[in-house]
């Protein structure tokens, strides 16, 4: 019988996601897929809950809430620092294990992924809260200092990130056709959008 717990967070459906394309008959490549999936999967959950959060924090700088917005903003850079430690997770694939189903992914890359792409691109932006005047310098200094946390988060983010591909894929081409590592090391540490 289904507990309510489950009935809430809809687990059987949640848990039902992980569909390694690995056959049955090679469990050691099966449990280390999974837990490629799992890692990547919880990961876009929690990058959709940071774009709520950057949806409320905009809301609530636009009414005029900065200490409601710093706080939302403290949440988003929570996240990103979860999300960091989700690629401190996959430390513990080794590169032949990934090498061994990497061809399962076709093309898949997470540079595919539009959730991180828009996040990191609003995030980015030189008013990523939308406010009236346009200028993000017209915040108070809470909200300006919380903007400067996440963007930090990020940076941390993506070099994390980099130093993951590097160990696990090297110098050759990412999965979804970039370059790799070069391409990583360009988006780095971007620059605002105007």
């Amino acid at each position: 019988m289904e507990t309510p717990y489950a009935c809430y967070l809809q687990l059987p459906d949640l848990l039902n996601l992980q569909r390694p394309r690995t056959p049955d008959d090679q469990p050691a490549q099966w449990a280390d897929e999974h837990f490629f999936i799992t890692v990547h999967q919880s990961a876009e959950v929690l990058v959709s809950q940071a774009l709520v959060d950057l949806d409320r924090a905009g809301q609530q700088a636009r009414a005029g809430q900065d200490a409601g917005a710093a706080t939302s903003l403290r949440r988003v850079t929570a996240v990103v620092d979860v999300l960091e430690s989700h690629l401190a997770l996959l430390d513990h694939l080794a590169p032949e294990s990934f090498t061994a189903f990497r061809p399962l992914l076709d093309d898949a890359s997470g540079a595919q992924s539009s959730q991180f792409s828009e996040l990191f691109r609003r995030i980015a932006m030189r008013d990523c809260l939308g406010s009236a005047s346009g200028e993000e310098h017209t915040r108070g200094r809470e909200v300006a200092d919380a903007l400067w946390a996440l963007r930090a988060a990020v940076t941390r983010w993506r070099t994390r990130h980099l130093l993951l591909v590097e160990r696990m894929i090297g110098d050759r081409p990412g999965t979804g056709g970039t370059s790799g590592l070069a391409y990583l090391r360009s988006r780095i540490d971007l620059p605002p959008d105007g």
